[in-house]
């Protein structure tokens, strides 16, 4: 994935321009080409899910490295003649009267070696993904992936039968303790800067035997390559265990900058989320923790 494009030489229309080379990305490529439809994907080779370790969940995929997805995902769009460019796409103009059955875009590429060119397309698809936005806790980024965990569903097998701690960011926090708590009987919930929770709340955690902790995390403590555990604000410190943080996200865009999408959380991992331009209400995605999934994109018609 070194050269700043693969696949079919250099053309000036195609029909579809992907911006996104990642699950999603590649695969809507791969799903056009099929339909003898003229593909470039832009790929800024920075996917999502690339601190973890493996992917999971993934049919003919189990436990294969983020890397080793993408090179598999891109040398099977490549094999339908889809062109791949290494770099990032700078501008999208809807063309004001474009003639039937012609391009309705004009994309803007720069590519990873300094060079720009202009794209024309009939149909334009987003799949540049979530980046995660993690809590502002001391050691946290360094361990996202390994000890720092997003999703009972991605990564949950794993830690199983392990001390987990639960670092809470919003409301859905104490739902990812009671899943967590289905993978283990010990589970610490760090509440940080989640809300109080109600005094229902409270007895489902005393009946499940979560201890809970009140008070800010300061720092996720690291020892050489393993977690040993975590301190807090007001002078505590908790013994080793796979730390779970709910991060917030926003939809990654490299250009057309009147729109951003803050959202709830999820993340380290992976997936792409393949989504319309412009986007709509209709649109607006509410994407739940399980990063390592691509989903299936969608297109806008004008």
């Amino acid at each position: 994935m070194s050269t700043a494009q693969e696949g079919r030489p250099g053309r000036d229309s195609v029909e579809v321009v992907v911006v996104g080379g990642g699950a999603a990305g590649l695969s809507a490529a791969k799903i056009l080409a099929r339909s003898c439809r003229s593909v470039l994907v832009v790929d800024a080779g920075a996917p999502r899910n690339a601190p973890a370790e493996g992917v999971h969940n993934y049919l003919y995929a189990e436990g294969t490295s983020p890397q080793r997805l993408r090179e598999t995902g891109r040398a099977e769009a490549l094999a339908y003649d889809v062109e791949v460019v290494d770099g990032t796409a700078t501008a999208a103009t809807v063309l004001p009267q474009p003639e039937p059955g012609g391009p309705r875009f004009t994309v803007g590429v720069r590519t990873v070696d300094g060079a720009t060119r202009t794209v024309q397309a009939r149909r334009l698809v987003l799949a540049t993904g979530l980046v995660d936005v993690l809590p502002d806790v001391a050691g946290l980024r360094e361990r996202w992936g390994r000890d720092v965990l997003h999703c009972p569903f991605c990564h949950g097998w794993e830690v199983r039968d392990q001390a987990i701690g639960v670092i809470g960011t919003n409301p859905m926090a104490l739902h990812q303790v009671m899943l967590f708590r289905r993978l283990t009987e010990d589970v610490v919930y760090f509440q940080h800067t989640a809300p109080d929770p109600t005094e229902e709340q409270r007895e489902q955690l005393a009946a499940l035997g979560v201890e809970h902790v009140a008070g800010e995390v300061a720092a996720v403590q690291t020892a050489g390559t393993r977690c040993p555990g975590c301190r807090w604000s007001t002078a505590g410190s908790w013994p080793a265990r796979p730390s779970r943080s709910r991060p917030g996200w926003r939809h990654a865009r490299t250009c057309w900058p009147t729109w951003a999408w803050p959202g709830p959380s999820c993340s380290s991992a992976a997936s792409s989320r393949a989504t319309a331009w412009p986007p709509t209400r209709r649109g607006s995605l509410r994407v739940r923790a399980c990063g390592r999934r691509a989903t299936s994109p969608r297109r806008w018609r004008r």
